[in-house]
């Protein structure tokens, strides 16, 4: 039997703290995590405050949304 496909929404919603602007990634009210950047790579911040590097802004987006399906599936 297969699943069926599902359509979630993300939000990107750009914020500024201290003077940095960065992007949050939500489901709903839920908090995927946060990139940054600079002028060296993307930075992809998780709730739980771990921090990978990433080469785009879409590859960081990636890893904060395998994180979220790996602990939220099905």
């Amino acid at each position: 039997m297969s699943k069926k496909e599902k359509n979630i929404e993300v939000i990107e919603e750009e914020k500024q703290k201290d003077g940095q602007t960065f992007l949050e990634l939500k489901i709903g009210a839920q908090s995927l995590g946060t990139i940054t950047s600079n002028p060296e790579h993307y930075q992809a911040v998780f709730p739980n405050g771990a921090i990978f590097h990433a080469n785009s802004q879409r590859e960081a987006a990636n890893l904060l949304l395998r994180e979220y399906h790996l602990h939220h599936a099905g």
